[in-house]
């Protein structure tokens, strides 16, 4: 059975992997750098899905002030499932501990951003009851 809880340090070398699978190759230490950053603002929240002391998914929720909404927006700034589980309810149980935490945060609206390429991702947004809404454009600074 999965369990949902909060990611830590100690979950790098596993997250780095699944960070991978999503097409952002990193290492380890710097996924537990980026932890410890995301951790000590109180904005974000990192969960991972665990089955039997493997770590087969993560969640991270970003929650902001909105202009367009009264009160807060939630966006799931990372989810992805290990390629092995894919299909078993790990993404639904990664989604619902998001909604969960956006709603206990107050947040009037949850939302996400996924590649183009990504078709079986879309289904499953669709499936949950996400509406398509726009796109995204980025430019990266480095």
């Amino acid at each position: 059975m999965v369990e949902i809880r909060d990611a830590d340090a100690d979950d790098a070398v596993e997250l780095a992997e699944l960070i991978g699978q999503l097409g952002y190759p990193t290492e380890p230490a710097a996924v537990a750098r980026r932890l410890e950053r995301l951790a000590a603002t109180g904005i974000d929240r990192i969960q991972v899905a665990e089955d039997e002391g493997r770590i087969v998914g993560l969640v991270g929720v970003h929650v902001s002030r909105s202009l367009e909404y009264d009160g807060d927006a939630a966006k799931i700034s990372a989810i992805v499932v290990d390629e092995s589980r894919r299909g078993t309810g790990v993404g639904r149980a990664l989604v619902d501990a998001a909604e969960a935490e956006a709603r206990e945060r107050g947040c009037e609206v949850l939302w996400l951003t996924t590649a183009e390429r990504r078709g079986d991702a879309h289904a499953f947004y669709r499936a949950l009851g996400f509406d398509e809404t726009g796109r995204r454009f980025a430019k990266l600074l480095l």
